[in-house]
């Protein structure tokens, strides 16, 4: 048995200006920048700490299997001799340490590479499957010279000292980033960016300054004077990384910027995320999601919408709003972003049907699940697409693996394509049902065990065992499997297989 995957791709972008550091530079960018005139400023060396921040905030969400291709990042300006390629994996290899939610797959530097892409996946066996994002963007702008001011003789600015004559050089790098959809080639609407950074050369010292605007926070920072301009651009792509992933899996990242939630343009984007998926039928999957990754959807309930509204109605006790279960804004903005009243939120036992107080966390019982053919059949042709039903009859989270006869197991589910593995009580899922790629039937007589587990326990096992979706696992064998799904569930799990038999 194989897979077989169809193609696919997504696209994202973030907007950042920038503005400079010394105030009488500041005041001459204005006619070139928009900007409040006191910018609140935040002093870094770099993003690291927004990265690190990234990775564990994909922990808590349950964010993983994003599979992207990075095209090259080219220099339109012909003026930096920088990886900057390099600089964005580094990024993305920090951001996901821990989480290992992203995975990124550098390929081509012509704007046809992700269809080359896709048709090399057909006979390259390193790309058997087709990532669903694609990255393209380029150096865009670099502007010398934009400012300049020079001083001499009598008293010159306090922070350039007295006489002498001295000069300030402003420097705009810019950069932009898009995330395609690899199935078209389409825009990801609302996800597109634009990023630069200004660059103060000032006397004949060693330190140069940077500035990046972003929602009207300047972000400052000091350059070595002989590669300042390679040395920001890493700051861009730092700082670009984490806008892309966040902006592209709706994570409220400004938090690992130390943007406040109340900042006009981040509730700008709230609620344009707010209200496209409302109109797109997207907000009910996605608001399980956070209140899943919270701690916070009663579990107990088999119907998903009755679920929903009695956990959006206790948090909505909580936060002191008006508990009438519906999905307003205010609603969406405090259970996206969190707040220090949440903590009282976290402790409540969420309300039965009955009205009854229970904690269903504390539910250790394993569930029964079944894995069976649609058809109801139990033997297949060669080259048969097989379609498989998952049921349980409680509350579970369900991962599912493919094994064949010479020991190979890989994960397909969750994957890149549906990467919610919840299942309600009651609750069944076709696999691999409309996911864009088949199960096909082969001579390697492979098996395919689906493991049921109370709690979203994906982060918890090895990596070993949770890798990437459909690649090979490094283990020795599917008892290695079954081990760490029960070391991880404390032995409450499920199990079910199937085996298949060709005609």
């Amino acid at each position: 048995m194989n897979f077989k995957l169809l193609p696919l791709i997504v696209f994202s972008s973030l907007l950042t200006i920038s503005c400079a550091s010394h105030e009488s530079v500041h005041k001459k960018l204005q006619t070139k920048q928009v900007g409040p005139a006191a910018t609140p400023h935040r002093s870094i060396t770099n993003f690291s700490d927004g990265l690190r921040c990234m990775d564990n905030m994909m922990i808590t969400y349950g964010v993983k299997d994003i599979s992207v291709l990075l095209e090259d990042i080219a220099d339109q300006t012909g003026k930096m001799h920088a990886g900057t390629k390099d600089m964005l994996i580094t990024a993305v290899s920090t951001m996901t340490r821990r989480s290992r939610a992203v995975k990124l797959i550098p390929f081509g530097n012509a704007s046809s590479a992700a269809i080359n892409f896709s048709a090399n996946a057909g006979s390259q066996s390193i790309y058997s499957v087709i990532p669903k994002y694609d990255i393209r963007g380029s150096i865009s702008q670099l502007d010398s010279g934009v400012v300049r001011e020079q001083v001499g003789g009598a008293i010159a600015a306090d922070k350039w000292g007295l006489g002498a004559s001295i000069s300030t050089a402003g420097t705009i790098l810019g950069i932009d980033l898009s995330v395609l959809s690899t199935e078209d080639l389409s825009i990801i609407p609302g996800v597109t960016s634009s990023n630069a950074v200004v660059i103060f050369r000032s006397g004949k010292g060693t330190d140069t300054d940077a500035s990046i605007k972003k929602t009207g926070i300047s972000f400052e920072f000091q350059v070595a004077e002989n590669d300042a301009t390679v040395q920001a651009l890493r700051n861009l792509i730092e700082l670009a990384s984490i806008e892309l992933v966040g902006k592209l899996i709706k994570l409220p990242y400004w938090q690992c910027l130390d943007i406040p939630d109340d900042n006009s343009e981040i509730q700008e984007e709230m609620s344009d995320w707010y209200y496209s998926m409302r109109t797109h039928g997207e907000l009910g999957p996605y608001v399980r999601s956070l209140l899943l990754a919270r701690g916070q959807y009663p579990m107990d309930i088999s119907d998903e919408n009755k679920a929903i509204t009695i956990g959006i109605r206790n948090y909505q006790l909580a936060m002191g709003l008006k508990p009438d279960g519906l999905l307003d804004y205010k609603s969406f903005q405090l259970l996206l972003t969190g707040t220090k009243e949440h903590e009282q939120f976290a402790k409540l036992s969420l309300e039965s049907p009955q009205n009854e107080k229970k904690n269903y966390e504390s539910k250790t019982t394993a569930a029964n699940i079944t894995l069976r053919s649609v058809k109801e059949v139990d033997f297949f042709s060669h080259g048969e697409a097989i379609q498989l039903k998952v049921t349980s009859d409680a509350p579970v989270y369900l991962y599912c693996y493919l094994t064949n006869l010479n020991g190979s197991s890989q994960r397909f589910f969750p994957n890149r394509f549906r990467e919610d593995n919840f299942l309600p009580a009651g609750g069944s899922i076709q696999l691999p049902g409309d996911m864009p790629f088949d199960i096909i039937a082969d001579d390697a007589n492979e098996t395919i065990i689906c493991y049921a587990t109370p709690k979203n326990v994906y982060h918890a096992l090895p990596h070993s065992i949770r890798a990437y979706d459909f690649e090979p696992l490094d283990i020795k064998g599917v008892e290695e499997i079954h081990k760490a799904f029960v070391q991880t569930n404390s032995g409450s799990v499920s199990k079910a297989h199937y085996r298949v038999t060709l005609r």
